[in-house]
């Protein structure tokens, strides 16, 4: 039976770089950080004492960053009406296991309230699921997120690829590394290098406007809404 958490104890606040980088490059699969307007750190608080102070410390079990898209063009890929601030991005989410089942879909709801009040202006989150990571979005869809597929998260084809079968690098991480990342370029540099197909990303959104304004814009998205896989 699934234990779900209890939300009472949990604390999402916002908080600096600083009190989070640790985790996101320690405990999230990406292993490195990434631009973020949007920082959350996720609290627990079960009432005990700290053992050298006189009061209640709640333990940091987790982190969601938000920030805008560095895809090119990623806005215009929602909806050409939609300008870069009325965009965000969900770009990181890790919580530490054995806190309840429910606490993904509770701190996404609760980050949700606290960017549409803080920020106004931001109309659509989107995010993506990557399936190499065996992530399909099941907790988009416990959150009532619209569902765009696997068509729209790049063009063409991409690979990942490992040097003597250590741990499969992304284009970007290979980049990064040996200065090259397209198939043709590193096979030309390491021509026996492994590499696989990339399955592509699905792709979520969230509207944070009104309801007149969400069809409208559903209306005028660039990729149509399908039905969860």
């Amino acid at each position: 039976m699934n234990q779900y958490c209890d939300t009472d104890k949990v604390i999402v606040r916002r908080v600096a770089k600083e009190d989070v980088y640790d985790i996101v490059v320690n405990k999230h699969y990406a292993g490195r950080w990434t631009g973020s307007t949007d920082i959350f750190g996720v609290y627990y608080d079960d009432g005990s004492t700290h053992q050298f102070f006189d009061t209640t410390e709640p333990k940091l079990i987790g982190v969601v960053l938000y920030g805008y898209t560095v895809a090119r063009n990623g806005v215009k890929s929602v909806s050409e009406v939609l300008e870069n601030r009325e965009v965000l991005e969900l770009k990181r989410l890790w919580i530490e296991d054995g806190y309840g089942s429910n606490i993904e879909s509770y701190v996404i709801s609760d980050t949700l309230k606290q960017i549409r009040k803080d920020k106004p202006e931001v109309k659509v989150i989107m995010s993506y699921a990557d399936p190499a990571e065996n992530h399909t979005g099941v907790i988009y869809k416990a959150t009532n997120w619209y569902y765009q597929g696997n068509k729209v998260s790049h063009a063409g084809s991409m690979y990942q690829f490992s040097f003597d079968g250590e741990k499969w690098l992304s284009p970007r991480a290979l980049q990064a590394k040996i200065g090259v990342c397209g198939l043709k370029d590193v096979l030309k540099v390491y021509p026996n290098i492994q590499y696989k197909l990339i399955e592509r990303k699905h792709r979520y959104l969230y509207f944070l406007c009104n309801k007149g304004e969400r069809k409208r814009l559903i209306k005028q998205l660039k990729h149509p809404l399908v039905e969860y896989v």
